[in-house]
């Protein structure tokens, strides 16, 4: 295969050298610098291009003559030029300023305004001109509303779903589907993946701050050219690049959160500059948000139809953000340049954690004093350049490394970092007994709990609130590791223009993966033959009452007040480890241990070896019909390697042996592709796209080995051998571009996916030496179905009288079907991760020096974990949240703003089978900020 790509790219650079190579190049720029996505256009003809992100562009292989050239862009004043070509000539148009076409405001307000109104202008330019289904933000537009991680950055485009941790956006899915079906990539290349007790391949983006991005892509019909592992779609980071003139901004906030009752400040730094000769240039960029933060949360857990216990869960911390971006280019000639990016992000999550256990199962309750400290690292970068052979072929060229790492701090100690449970009991608090009646209305087959009564399930509140009744139970640690490194990316794309009409572009990408994960969950108990002296009481202990306990899930009634006992103090935690070390020992029966078979799902080193290759066609039929048409095949060289466990009948506790274990799978994927794009009017685009998409099996699914049962003949298993899930996708979408940078969107879609993975359970006569085993393990299934549609409209209301005119509305709707198997269910359901309707609704207000924005965020209910029955299906629930921004520019140099998060101070819920039997209900309470951004 790579034999043939590298055939395909020589024979593709000799072919046409003979060709005309008449054109035109130039720079489009307004007053804040670069236009990208303006539309360049000799008019009478379908020759056209449109700029880059650098505002840069080339029209190639046009014949000698006369022409009248057409410069245009949404929200600014178009420009005619008659040229003149001349053979084997370059026509040099230089720098080109286009102004705003709001005439009716003054030269200064011009300058005060456009920076703010300029964004939206770039990236809607940039949706219009694409050749491919797509939404762009650009920056400023980031800025508009408090997002201040890259996924909520996102969360406001049609048929995007962002899923939270702690308040905050983590996950992303596009056009429902999970999130590990879809892409995130950085400047093109996916993202590595590293969180906490995920063995997807979805991104967390918590770490990521949003300031760090000039443009994010959000494609939902790729093209050849693009990662073909996307079946929702990608998401692209673009990070910001150096600037055609001295740039130099501090931005300086501080805030509040209130549940957390403490403090949030932000800092952000940019400097970028070019040199006098223009060959030069760079950026940095540095970020850091700190902020307190705390959440109410409890959750039901269930067992054989009945409730079985309830944790009262309290959370508390400080979260740190840090972002780096750094990139500079230099340019060997006017049409040739060399480039460097580095991109550095982190998460550092200090969290005291007081859980109340109320075991009725066992009558006992549990009090744990829980501390950790949660670690991401993301760094990484490219070097590359970027060379024009001659007027009409370029060559980019690009090597990359990212690495991905997550752990835990050092808590208690260097030698044990881990996250960190010290728990006593209290036996026989007095569930035996309890009223049947009460207990029957948690039934899970039609019974609810009301989350505004959970008392009802609560005894007498002395009963788990004295500090004397509690017992010593143990020490729990889990110790996790994850990295993901792509240890080398090597990428070459060749474009060639082949006339005025017809552009040919063919590429090859390799890519070097490891992907390693480690966890356990060593149990210490006392040791009371080795041990010195007895375990301590917990009133020996400091203890501290947990953090604003009156106002413990306020949001559902005061009935919390007075149950909760005390919890050892966050700075002895630790200690209580350190200082008893000599009389705990771990317990080698219970512990969950990869020795025990208990982990072998979760210790795994996966090699991965992408080899992709493609070429691609871009065909202007005429000044409104073009099309883009490709194959892309990607090869997929797999290596995993863990542990089988084989518990052995006889031996205490069916004590077994574990072996290592290798297995490897290779495979194909062959991603042809179609776009047509029809602009019957200037401003009117109707897009058709036909394509195929696939997605890689899951790390955690991919597992070699897993554990064996003797006692229940059962294998839990990994299955290496599994194929990607392919998805073949249908996409219609038309655009109408208006006036003062505006547009209305409506589209359709469909994906048939073939082989989705979800987990089987089967009997086999003969599986791994042993008769009539149950294997569970992950499995492709049958057929999947997604259809939906999307409309968005986005307008300044600039048509209504005075101060009304500063008004405007940004709103969209999404409304998405699905249907599949589940194996081992009789039933049909929908695809987990797939709400059947999302919308967003945004109002702002802008005049010249005040804009302000609140913005209304809703997604429906969808599942996230399939049960036997769709009974024991979990979903999270629907939700709506509020946030809003107001800022106001006091000159050119000092804007000031406020912001505000989840103003509703929303309920995040999950829940099995009907909202009324939540299995976990949390709030986050409202947080804000207010600062200022210098433009120094």
């Amino acid at each position: 295969m790579k034999t043939n790509i590298l055939l395909l790219v020589l024979s593709f650079i000799t072919c046409q050298i003979y060709a005309q190579t008449s054109g035109i190049k130039g720079k489009i720029v307004d007053n804040q610098g670069p236009l990208p996505g303006v539309s360049i256009k000799i008019e009478g003809t379908s020759i056209g291009t449109s700029t880059d992100v650098n505002g840069e562009f080339r029209l190639s292989n046009i014949k000698q003559g006369s022409y009248p050239l057409l410069i245009s862009f949404i929200g600014y004043n178009s420009q005619r030029q008659n040229i003149t070509l001349e053979s084997s000539d370059i026509n040099n148009l230089g720098v080109v300023e286009l102004s705003s076409n709001q005439n009716e405001l003054s030269t200064v307000n011009i300058t005060v305004n456009q920076s703010r109104r300029a964004t939206e202008a770039r990236a809607l330019n940039m949706q219009k001109m694409s050749n491919r289904i797509v939404n762009i933000i650009a920056s400023d537009g980031i800025g508009k509303l408090p997002d201040r991680n890259a996924g909520e950055a996102v969360q406001r485009i049609p048929g995007v779903v962002l899923e939270r941790d702690q308040g905050e956006g983590r996950f992303i899915s596009l056009r429902g589907l999970p999130a590990e079906w879809s892409s995130s990539t950085i400047n093109g290349n996916r993202i590595p993946t590293a969180e906490e007790q995920t063995t997807s391949r979805s991104t967390a983006f918590d770490f990521f701050p949003s300031e760090l991005i000039q443009f994010v892509e959000v494609s939902k019909a790729i093209t050849p050219d693009m990662d073909g592992d996307a079946m929702g779609g990608t998401v692209n980071f673009i990070t910001k690049t150096s600037p055609d003139k001295k740039t130099f901004d501090v931005s300086l906030g501080g805030g509040y959160n209130d549940y957390a009752r403490g403090e949030i400040y932000s800092a952000n730094i940019l400097y970028g500059n070019r040199s006098k000769n223009d060959r030069f240039g760079f950026i940095v960029n540095g970020n850091i948000w700190n902020r307190d933060w705390a959440t109410h949360n409890y959750e039901p857990r269930f067992s054989d139809h009945k409730i079985a216990r309830m944790e009262l869960r309290d959370y508390y911390g400080t979260r740190r953000t840090l972002g780096f971006n750094g990139a500079a280019d230099y340019k060997l000639s006017s049409n040739s340049k060399i480039f460097i990016r580095g991109i550095y992000g982190s998460l550092n999550d200090n969290e005291k954690h007081n859980k109340l256990r109320l075991r009725y199962e066992k009558n006992r309750a549990e009090a744990q004093s829980i501390n950790n400290e949660l670690i991401t690292r993301l760094y990484g970068g490219d070097i590359g350049g970027e060379f024009q052979l001659d007027a009409n072929t370029s060559l980019n060229v690009q090597l990359s490394h990212y690495n991905n790492n997550f752990n835990y701090g050092n808590i208690p100690n260097k030698d044990f970092p881990s996250y960190l449970i010290v728990q006593y009991n209290q036996e026989n608090v007095g569930y035996t007994g309890l009223d049947e009646k009460k207990m029957a209305s948690y039934l899970i087959d039609g019974g609810s709990i009301d989350p505004s009564s959970p008392q009802t399930l609560l005894p007498n509140a002395n009963a788990v609130n004295d500090n004397s009744k509690y017992r010593f139970n143990s020490v729990q640690m889990e110790v996790h590791h994850i990295n993901e490194t792509d240890r080398i990316i090597a990428q070459v794309d060749l474009k060639r223009k082949i006339n005025s009409r017809l552009e040919l572009k063919v590429g090859a990408k390799y890519r070097d993966k490891l992907r390693t994960e480690r966890y356990e969950l060593p149990t210490w108990i006392w040791d009371d033959k080795g041990g010195t002296q007895p375990a301590p009481l917990y009133t020996d202990l400091n203890l501290e009452s947990k953090p604003n306990t009156d106002a413990y899930m306020k949001n559902v009634g005061n009935q919390f007040v007075g149950i909760f006992p005390q919890f050892i103090k966050t700075q002895d935690i630790a200690g209580f480890f350190n200082q008893h070390r000599d009389n705990l020992k771990i317990d080698s029966t219970n512990s969950a241990l990869v020795a025990n078979g208990v982990q072998t799902g979760s210790n795994f080193d996966v090699y991965e070896k992408h080899t992709a290759g493609y070429a691609m066609m871009t065909f202007n039929a005429s000044n409104k019909l073009s099309i883009v048409g490709g194959l892309r095949a990607e090869h997929t060289n797999l290596k995993v390697e863990g542990w089988l466990y084989e518990a052995v009948e006889g031996q205490p506790n069916y004590r077994g042996k574990l072996t290592p274990q290798t297995k490897k799978n290779n495979y194909t994927v062959l991603l042809p592709m179609l776009h047509v794009k029809y602009t019957p009017v200037e401003d009117l685009n109707l897009r058709m796209a036909a394509t195929k998409t696939f997605s890689r099996p899951d790390f955690g699914s991919l597992v070699a080995g897993g554990s064996y049962k003797v006692q229940d003949n059962t294998f839990f298993y990994g299955n290496p051998g599994l194929v990607p899930i392919k998805s073949y996708n249908l996409d219609f979408m038309g655009e109408y571009f208006l006036d003062n940078v505006g547009a209305i969107t409506a589209g359709a879609f469909y994906k048939l996916i073939k082989d989705p993975i979800f987990q089987g359970s089967q009997f086999y006569d003969e599986f791994e030496g042993k008769e009539n085993v149950r294997v569970m393990q992950d499995q492709n299934g049958e057929n999947a179905h997604v259809a939906g549609f999307e409309l968005g409209i986005s307008k300044k209301l600039d048509f209504l009288p005075g101060f009304l005119s500063g008004f405007g509305i940004n709103t969209n709707y999404t409304f998405v079907r699905s249907k599949m198997q589940i194996i081992g269910r009789d039933d049909k359901t929908r695809i987990p991760g797939q709400a059947n309707s999302l919308f967003n609704i945004a109002l702002f207000y802008e005049n010249n020096r005040l804009q302000t924005r609140l913005a209304l965020n809703n997604k429906g209910a969808n599942i996230v974990a399939f049960g036997a029955d769709a009974s024991y299906d979990e979903y999270f629930d629907k939700n709506t949240t509020m946030d809003a921004n107001i800022s106001y520019r006091v000159n050119k140099k000092i804007l000031i703003f406020a912001e505000a998060n989840n103003l509703l101070n929303t309920r995040f819920k999950y829940y099995l089978g009907v909202p009324e039997r939540p299995s976990q209900v949390e709030y986050y309470g409202i947080r804000g900020q207010i600062g200022a951004k210098f433009s120094l």
